[in-house]
């Protein structure tokens, strides 16, 4: 028997925990629509949601990935009362966040994974006996979808904000750092209406920029899959400077009429420059780190190659990653 405490970011393991046999049962409160992506149900799985008018009107939860599950054959309630996030799989019960959503992945969260059999019948009983659901099908669809239309954003932690509540340019610490070789994009008119302006009051913060990039053949490996809040250094097809660190701030987006390839936003710093893969060398070689691959895509796992790596633009966060 086993109980893991995952924090601050469990989607990873929650999405890889719902990956098993068998019928699930998700009781959720909140879906954006990424939920597809963070919940991967299928044909005869169960999903209780909020989808009451206040809840749709906020944008807290999306008509469209309501229509997605329902699509792929999952039954989907909904009821007023539920504020809560609740999943078991034939083995196992994930107690997590209420919302499946991008806010949530950027939030701070936790969800407590366990096979306990009685915490598993325990789950299996409270969905039993929620009341007062309603059954989410093409009618209710259509109404929600004219409320979602009349209604706006409310900026709430783990719900509707795009990104985290914090003035920091990195996240802290930062957990994943990865070099990759990335491609410019230029997004669809449907990729740039799904995701919000670049943060800022009153517009684009000038202290900032944004990009688009493209992956063409992203690893097999999800572990290994750029999120929001992974830190990235992008390296030049050359294989002669490195970019500045960026933020994920979105994705991965599906690219439309490709097979594997996936698009991001990435967020940087106006006032840094690339610099030259040779020179970061010498300088990480001096600090002591030997062969820090700097021509290769991989993840920095090194807590201290972090650090350096970022010291090399003098971030001020740096740090904090101590």
């Amino acid at each position: 028997m086993a109980t893991v405490l995952h924090a601050p970011h469990p989607w990873p393991a929650i999405t890889a925990a719902l990956r098993s046999r068998g019928p699930r049962r998700v009781a959720i409160a909140y879906l954006d629509h990424t939920a597809p992506d963070l919940l991967p149900l299928r044909a005869g799985d169960q999903l209780v949601v909020n989808a009451a008018r206040p809840a749709v009107r906020a944008h807290a939860t999306s008509p469209t990935a309501l229509a997605h599950f329902l699509d792929v054959g999952v039954q989907v309630l909904s009821t007023a009362n539920l504020h809560t996030g609740l999943i078991v799989t034939a083995e196992k019960v994930i107690v997590g966040p209420a919302s499946a959503s991008h806010a949530s992945t950027v939030a701070d969260e936790t969800a407590l994974i366990t096979d306990d059999p009685a915490a598993v019948a325990a789950a299996h009983a409270f969905l039993d006996r929620l009341e007062d659901t309603a059954v989410v099908d093409e009618v209710f669809l259509d109404s929600a979808t004219a409320i979602w239309q009349i209604g706006r954003v409310v900026p709430l932690a783990g719900i509707g904000s795009r990104a985290r509540l914090e003035h920091d340019f990195l996240p802290t610490p930062v957990r994943r750092m990865f070099l990759r070789h990335l491609h410019d994009y230029t997004p669809t008119d449907d990729e740039t209406s799904q995701v919000s302006p670049a943060p800022g009051r009153g517009g684009p913060d000038p202290r900032y920029r944004t990009e688009w990039v493209r992956e063409d053949s992203p690893g097999p490996d999800r572990r290994t899959r750029l999120e929001p809040g992974d830190v990235v250094i992008r390296i030049s097809d050359d294989n002669t400077r490195l970019d500045p660190p960026a933020v994920v701030d979105t994705g991965p987006h599906r690219i439309p009429h490709t097979r594997h390839a996936l698009a991001y936003r990435l967020r940087a710093r106006t006032d840094l420059d690339p610099i030259a893969i040779s020179d970061a060398a010498r300088i990480l070689t001096d600090r002591g780190h030997s062969n820090p691959r700097l021509h290769r895509d991989h993840r920095i796992i090194s807590a201290s190659l972090r650090a350096a790596v970022l010291a090399l633009w003098r971030l001020c966060v740096a740090p904090r990653l101590q």
